[in-house]
């Protein structure tokens, strides 16, 4: 029989839980103490460290798997199943056995990291007991607030919204208001256990697409999470999430659901447990290291669940004033901030569209203008928002622009394509066991190359499929540099070309098979040029990106100089390959 849900107290049913078979794992003294004085990425790293490590409970029915984990953690005082998805509740049985109606629903959904069945996909933080019909119709979508095509399904939400990025409309689920709380903390649970560490590194959950899955649009990851950074969540995601977390503090419910799954899985939702913490890695303490002495644990007398945010008292720290960021492009602010004070900015505005240079005369951006041309860097150039201090005033930025030369020559340069070296390169070709196999239209496509200094081309090929594909064609834009061909059939055979006539400009180089078939062409091990490099000098700073007609640079002066140098009264900078952040003073 259907129970239509109604809302008492959580308590008495929690002591008697614990009476009847002894579980409630309770938070270890001290658990979280490393966490102390750490800030932003190494402070979801130290709580990554501390929950990864844990039992992963078999998935299904039977009562040491999770439908034996939902008896204890999603049960009423009167034995009913506590649906998150819908107010039509039924009564549990017996303990691992499915309640009528429901299924094992994925709050964070499995197709995001590619639908392996590993750790994440047995996790009992963000699994649910759900009515069917409603976890059918939230399908993989994040969670979010619908703005049209809006339809109901159990006690959810569903509808469309817009991307403020992507330009296109997608999917999204909304929970009811009291479990809005609820589901943002399991999302923040899943996305430091099996996210990003902070240098980059994945975790094994993320092996199948290196990271979330972001190459499908009917996959709802693609337009909630991202693998720039620590951080996981694009920004507007986790705008949505830090906003439930605090609109909804943990209940009893969810402090006896986690002491009951800890009790199986043996590790911690650092949020429900400190939900103050979420501040420090996605909230208003974002760039601050965390004082565990300033937090109470949900777990402390001092707590009242449904109320407290887990600041130690009781309520919200003196609110930080917030401070306008403007950007501002040939005297025209381009766009205006609020920022709170010692928070950094999460990003940099790319290169206005309504610019008229190209953007490889745009440097970066600077706390004061460049008034033409000077004999004097800007105290720092900003590339990165990670290199901004944290704001404490009204700041405005200005963009720097300059005059491009691109001078043939320099220093020797080599690329190298391997199974160690890939920087640079990319490929779509199938990597099969020691070489990459080029078939059917594939391509490698090597990093940028001074033409005019190309002095030779070095591969390692073998035939796949048959001799007839035997050929290996080189290509810089529409112009064949070479050919290779290889006669020893299934054998790794080294080849080199040595250039001996005259060609010019910089161009990526493309290795292709020119003869196509499924499974049948070219399988190349590794590639390697030899040129000289190009150098790139940047010269005069522009107060107008439509200034042109700067003077040519001498470059027989620009090679005997290092990497920053005055040459009539205009600095230079010799980037290389890349624009790498300036930091200057007057030189004489």
């Amino acid at each position: 029989m259907a129970h239509i849900k109604h809302y008492t107290s959580y308590i008495l049913f929690a002591l008697l839980i614990v009476a009847q078979t002894g579980l409630c794992e309770e938070l270890p003294e001290g658990f979280y103490n490393e966490a102390d004085g750490k800030q932003d990425g190494a402070l979801k790293d130290q709580l990554k460290t501390l929950i990864r490590d844990h039992k992963a409970i078999p998935y299904g029915t039977g009562a040491t798997s999770t439908w034996g984990v939902f008896y204890y953690s999603d049960r009423d005082e009167e034995g009913y199943c506590m649906d998150m998805y819908c107010d039509d509740w039924y009564k549990f049985t017996t303990p691992g056995a499915a309640v009528t109606g429901c299924n094992i629903e994925h709050s964070f959904a499995k197709s995001w990291w590619g639908g392996s069945n590993n750790d994440a996909y047995k996790d009992c933080y963000h699994l649910n007991p759900s009515n069917s019909q409603a976890n059918s119709a939230r399908s993989n979508y994040p969670l979010g607030v619908p703005e049209k095509d809006i339809k109901t399904a159990g006690s959810l939400r569903v509808g469309k919204k817009h991307h403020p990025t992507l330009d296109v409309d997608f999917s999204v689920f909304e929970p009811k208001d009291e479990y809005k709380g609820d589901f943002a903390r399991a999302y923040f649970y899943m996305a430091t256990c099996y996210g990003h560490w902070s240098n980059g590194e994945i975790d094994p959950v993320l092996s199948s697409y290196n990271g979330w899955r972001l190459d499908n649009k009917d996959v709802g990851s693609k337009f909630a999470m991202q693998n720039d950074n620590y951080l996981e969540f694009q920004p507007w995601e986790q705008e949505v999430l830090i906003q439930w977390h605090r609109q909804d503090p943990v209940s009893i419910k969810e402090i006896r659901r986690m002491d009951a799954v800890s009790d199986f899985q043996h590790n911690r939702n650092p949020f429900i447990d400190y939900p103050y913490l979420a501040e420090y890695i996605w909230g208003e303490h974002m760039g601050e290291p965390v004082d565990m002495s300033l937090l109470v644990a949900s777990s402390d007398e001092a707590f009242i669940p449904g109320v407290s945010n887990g600041w130690r008292e009781g309520g919200a720290p003196t609110v930080k004033p917030k401070y306008g960021v403007s950007w501002s492009v040939n005297d025209e602010i381009i766009q205006v901030d609020s920022i709170t004070q010692n928070k950094k900015i999460p990003a940099l505005p790319e290169t206005p569209l309504s610019c008229s240079v190209t953007s490889d005369c745009f440097m970066g951006w600077t706390t004061a203008p460049i008034q033409g041309t000077t004999d004097e860097a800007p105290d720092k150039l900003y590339l990165s928002a990670t290199d901004i201090p944290s704001v404490t005033a009204d700041i405005t930025y200005y963009a720097v622009f300059a005059q491009k030369t691109v001078i043939d020559g320099g220093d020797p340069a080599t690329y190298v394509f391997d199974e160690d070296h890939q920087a640079g390169w990319t490929t779509d070709a199938e990597n099969k066991s020691g070489y990459w196999l080029l078939d059917e239209g594939k391509t490698l496509v090597s990093p940028e190359v001074n033409l005019s200094g190309l002095s030779a081309i070095s591969v390692r090929i073998r035939t796949y499929g048959g001799k007839e594909y035997n050929q290996l064609d080189v290509h810089a834009g529409d112009q064949l540099i070479t050919s290779f061909v290889t006669t020893t059939g299934s054998t790794l055979t080294d080849y080199t070309w040595t250039n001996t006539g005259t060609l010019s400009g910089k161009a990526s180089l493309t290795f292709s098979c020119p003869v196509g078939g499924s499974k049948k062409g070219i399988g190349i091990s590794n590639a390697t040029i030899e040129a000289t490099g190009i150098r790139v000098l940047y010269t005069d700073y522009l107060t107008s990106c439509n200034q042109s007609g700067i003077d040519e640079v001498n470059s027989q002066e620009s090679r005997a100089k290092s990497h920053k140098f005055i040459r009539d009264g205009r600095l230079l900078i010799r980037i290389g390959e890349q624009v790498y952040t300036i930091t200057g003073q007057r030189v004489r």
